[in-house]
């Protein structure tokens, strides 16, 4: 009977041509997760930050008389807002209780978030509508942008993948 002579060592060859191929695809999944994780994230920080920016709105002339009297955001006039203290570090007009929300519910997205939260309709970035307030009806819009490194896409030019989420609600309290 005759022999056939197998070709000792191609299959190591082909593995050893096809591993950093398969290894650079496996790495840009992961990649492509993060930044779906990061979206996910951001998306969720929005919409906690913007809720909690429409629930601690003004909603009387007399905080003590509300069970939590600490608004955030500007606030309409003859509203006096209280003194900060352990319970409302950041009270009205300060918006620093909606960003750190927003920072907090955004763990997932990585450590370089910024947030963006304006009143009024059409109001744009960090900067309010003239005269807008947080009284009751208003809209108070939450951005909130993070940048995610790349591993694998780092060697096609894209070292990080930029993305953002906005929400916008009506202040209701």
């Amino acid at each position: 009977m005759f022999r056939r002579d197998t070709p000792r060592g191609q299959t190591m060859v082909e593995f050893a041509l096809v591993l950093p191929i398969l290894m650079l695809l496996l790495v840009g999944f992961f990649d492509l997760g993060r930044v779906v994780l990061a979206n996910d994230a951001l998306s969720h920080a929005a919409r906690e930050a913007a809720r909690y920016a429409i629930v601690h709105g003004a909603s009387s002339a007399n905080p003590s008389s509300v069970p939590n009297p600490c608004p955030v955001g500007p606030l309409p006039a003859g509203i006096v807002a209280p003194a900060p203290s352990a319970s409302c570090p950041h009270p009205s007009p300060s918006k620093e209780s909606i960003r750190q929300e927003a920072i907090e519910q955004a763990a997932a997205a990585g450590s370089r978030v910024t947030v963006e939260v304006c009143y009024g309709a059409g109001c744009v970035g960090d900067t309010d509508i003239p005269g807008a307030t947080n009284e009751r009806g208003t809209p108070v819009t939450v951005t909130v942008r993070s940048t995610v490194a790349m591993s694998a896409a780092g060697l096609v030019g894209f070292s990080s993948f930029s993305t953002s989420s906005s929400s916008t609600m009506l202040v209701n309290h």
